[in-house]
Parts: C-alpha cells; structure tokens; sequence
C-alpha cells in the first residue's frame, strides 16, 4: 500500500483542477492512490483511508477538510489540502500549499504544523460554528446552488435568513464569563477573528487554545444593523474569547440548526463547545511568512 491516499469530494467547485495535481505527482514520482467519492460517502472513504495511509490529500472546500479533521484530529495521520472549493478561506488563512508546486515541495520536505481545532457536541470544526441567522442563510444557499452558481445563491439566501431568521433566549456558562442573551445571531470560532475594514476577517494564530466568540447583543439582524457593525465602532455586536469550553442552553429547544464551517446540521441541545488544542497534523509551507502559526 502507497503512503498518500488523494481523496477528492467530486462534487467540489473546482474538482476539474485535479488532473493538474495528479500530473504534477506524477512527474515527481510521488506514488499515490486516487478516491474519488461523493459527499455521502466521504467520511467513510476518509475512515477507511486513514487505516491505510499515513498520508491524505484531501481535495475539497473548507467542509470537505472539515470532515477529513473530524477523522485525522488527534492521530499521527498527516493531512495536506487541495484547496478546491469556492473560496477556500482555511487554507489561505494558515498558510497551506494553494499551488501544485508548492504542495509537492511541502510533500517531498514533509514541512508540517500541529494546529488547534475546536469542537462541539462531538462534531469538530476547522473555522466557526453559528446558530441563528447563519445556519438559516446556509440553508437558503444550499437551495439556491440547485438553479444558480454558489456566488449568486447568496443573493435571494441573504435577503430570505434576513427576512425569516428568529432569535434564540440562550445561558452562555464558562469559567470565564455568564451571558443571558436573546439573540438572532452567536457564533463560536476556532481561535479569535481580527476584523480589517471593511469586510477581511483573519485569524492570527491557530495555536492558542482558544475560543472566539460573536454574538448580537439582543433581537433579530437588520441589513442596516450589519452595516453599523462593519462601518462603525459602536454597534450592537460583542466579542469575546475564552480559554476553557463553553456551555450553551437554548431554551425551550430540545435540538437546533447549527452551522460548521458553512455546513448545517441538527444537534442535541444543550451545547458543548471546547477547543481541541493541537489536535490536527498538516503539511503546510516552509516559509518564514507562516511563523505565526
């Protein structure tokens, strides 16, 4: 059996980029074995590869390497990324090979990171978890992408989560802090945002053990809401972060819709959110710009 297993979610946004990767392999002599598998089968394809390759590429978007986290995430399986979805925001934002070239220099030199990941109920994620208006625009958006291209779906998704999103009563417990909120919008990500005007969220580290945490202060989102966030520094959003895991009660609500990584799923309430301290292996670049991670 090869070392590298190249797992590829064929129904990724850029799933046609993937010859140029299998030939630069190729030419490299770097011996691999292809999956192809749909979004269906694609935990289990991961689960059977990792039993049997200490090496996946997996090809994707940000929820396709999520899955791959979920299985890889505390184990000595090295997992590289083809960023071949829509916008790929986890790849650029730690630094993983985005060209052919560099990816096999990355393989061939085995440069590698241990990052954080953070966790809740049990389901990993790379980036952020949301309830509220989020996971009800990434409902609309999956409608969308039935008759229009993703980057149009967002336009009648966003103007629909506007309209018909609800608020939640929540009891936000840690160590840390309290919070008794009734909000349309709380989201939880992996290590803490920084905002640049007007619309860039990066994170600086993937390292630190901690939560970032967002959330409207009270009642639903409005367009103009959004707006004074982004444009203003007196708003009604909050943001904090935390060190040690988080519990969250949604009254009267025995399960939710909850967002990871732009995906949603339904969940048991309450909700456990903790990170995962370098808890997942990478191949990333060998440049000075990634010392930060």
């Amino acid at each position: 059996m090869v070392d590298i297993a190249v797992i590829i979610n064929n129904k990724a946004k850029n799933a046609h980029q993937l010859e140029k990767y299998l030939q630069g392999f190729t030419q490299h002599k770097l011996d691999y074995q292809l999956y192809k598998t749909t979004p269906k089968n694609l935990e289990q394809t991961i689960k059977q590869c990792r039993a049997n390759h200490p090496i996946l590429l997996v090809g994707g978007g940000d929820g396709t390497i999520r899955s791959a986290a979920q299985w890889c995430a505390h184990t000595s399986t090295l997992l590289g990324v083809l960023p071949l979805g829509t916008m790929n925001h986890f790849a650029k934002e730690v630094g993983l090979p985005l060209t052919v070239d560099d990816l096999i220099e990355a393989i061939k030199k085995r440069t590698t990171t241990l990052i954080d990941l953070a966790e809740v109920n049990g389901n990993v994620f790379i980036n952020n978890s949301s309830i509220g208006f989020y996971p009800k625009l990434a409902q609309k958006r999956d409608y969308y992408t039935k008759f229009y291209n993703k980057w149009l779906s967002y336009i009648p998704s966003f103007i629909q989560a506007l309209f018909y999103h609800r608020s939640y009563s929540l009891l936000v417990k840690s160590k840390e802090f309290n919070l008794l909120l009734k909000t349309s919008f709380f989201m939880i990500s992996n290590n803490p945002y920084s905002y640049e005007f007007p619309l860039k969220f990066t994170r600086e580290s993937f390292k630190e053990g901690l939560l970032g945490i967002y959330y409207f202060k009270h009642g639903r989102l409005r367009f103009f809401e959004i707006l004074r966030a982004l444009f203003t520094k007196k708003h009604n959003f909050d943001i904090k972060q935390a060190s040690c895991p988080i519990e969250l009660t949604i009254h009267h609500k025995e399960k939710i819709i909850i967002s990871l990584d732009g995906d949603t799923m339904t969940v048991q309430t309450p909700l456990h959110y903790k990170s995962l301290p370098k808890s997942l292996l990478l191949l990333t670049n060998n440049h000075e710009n990634n010392s930060h991670l």
